[in-house]
């Protein structure tokens, strides 16, 4: 019959607290367990290691993982009122200069070209100008229900939706309301002069951009 193995864990407990006895019987119980060319001193090196990074690593539960998650908060945009209110949208009065926006023109004039260009049908080009972003473009207000609205002309710098913020060349910032006002536009590229309907782009400029149009007469002021 085979001798029982002598339970060496009896052995490690009768040791008492000399560590040097204690190292020794742990590595005489590791080469019970290794292959004979393995050394047992570098494996109990080894495991000494892990264990000492395992009291230096405390253990995390899930419920303490949840706690420290920092929260994500969506931020809130900003309401119309709260815009007005902090001027983010006003330019300042040293800005408020005709000659700044002349480049803008320029570019301005690029694009609807780059549009014209896509297509000579001029219904097809209607409906572009419809969808237009018209920051920079040169309007004169050729027919309003304010009468003092009629004939001013300048660089439209910013678009609302009931807006058009426009620079005059006397260097006036010119706020003409699109509902009630028809404006003249002249494309050079294409020698013509288109008149503009104000009543039919009460559309934000990006969401007029995606907005279908139907065709609709149109009522004059």
């Amino acid at each position: 019959m085979a001798q029982p193995r002598e339970n060496l864990y009896l052995k490690l407990g009768s040791l008492g607290k000399s560590k040097e006895n204690a190292k020794n019987a742990a590595i005489d119980l590791i080469k019970e367990y290794i292959p004979p060319n393995t050394s047992a001193e570098q494996v109990f090196k080894d495991m000494n290691a892990f264990q000492m990074d395992a009291r230096q690593t405390p253990m995390v539960s899930k419920e303490q993982k949840k706690q420290h998650k920092p929260s994500k908060k969506k931020t809130k945009p900003l309401s119309a009122k709260e815009k007005r209110s902090l001027h983010i949208y006003d330019i300042p009065k040293e800005a408020i200069r005709y000659d700044l926006f002349e480049p803008l023109h320029q570019l301005w004039l690029g694009y609807i070209k780059e549009l014209y260009n896509q297509g000579h049908d001029p219904l097809v080009f209607r409906q572009k100008l419809l969808k237009a972003d018209y920051h920079g473009a040169i309007f004169e207000v050729i027919k309003s229900t304010n009468p003092s609205m009629v004939g001013v002309r300048g660089i439209v710098v910013q678009e609302t939706q009931n807006l058009f913020n426009m620079i005059t060349n006397t260097n006036q910032l010119k706020r003409i309301p699109k509902a009630g006002t028809v404006f003249s536009l002249e494309l050079p590229m294409c020698n013509v002069r288109l008149t503009i309907y104000g009543q039919q782009l009460l559309v934000r400029s990006a969401e007029r951009a995606a907005k279908k149009f139907k065709p609709k007469p149109t009522i004059d002021v």
